[in-house]
């Protein structure tokens, strides 16, 4: 007799199927518990404030150019690079590199061109890389 052999408060059915979505959203609901412990790391980079980056460091925050991250004076060009604005060649001198006023990003700004062997300037700032006779940010 299937009465004497089912265990008290059992209704004798089959049991629903656990949903598929309840399983997607207890994932879900795991992944961002476990995502929000990881982003919260002490390693985790922190972007600069708008407005602080200086003269030939990286205007790139998560891949992409921010121009507001540098200072008020500069613009961001050369693939992410602060740089100074321009509107004369003669405001462009750079020791031991040729270079010129042209426009980049919608704004004249200071480039400087690679010299004889590819090379490019050591500024101090984000490393730069010769790109088509010019010298571009090394991503």
């Amino acid at each position: 007799m299937l009465a004497e052999q089912r265990t008290w408060g059992s209704t004798g059915g089959i049991a629903p199927h656990y949903d598929s979505l309840m399983r997607i959203s207890n994932v879900i609901t795991i992944s961002l518990l476990l995502a929000s412990l990881v982003a919260c790391g002490e390693d985790a980079p922190t972007r600069p404030e708008d407005g602080t980056v200086e003269l030939w460091d990286e205007c790139v925050w998560d891949g992409q150019e921010i121009s507001a991250l540098c200072k008020p004076e500069l613009a961001c060009a050369w693939d992410g690079i602060c740089v100074s604005p321009c509107d004369a060649i003669d405001e462009c001198v750079f020791d031991g590199f040729q270079s010129e006023c042209g426009i980049d990003n919608e704004q004249d700004v200071c480039r400087v061109r690679c010299n004889e062997d590819h090379e490019c300037p050591q500024t101090g700032g984000a490393p730069l890389r010769c790109h088509q006779l010019f010298c571009v940010r090394d991503p």
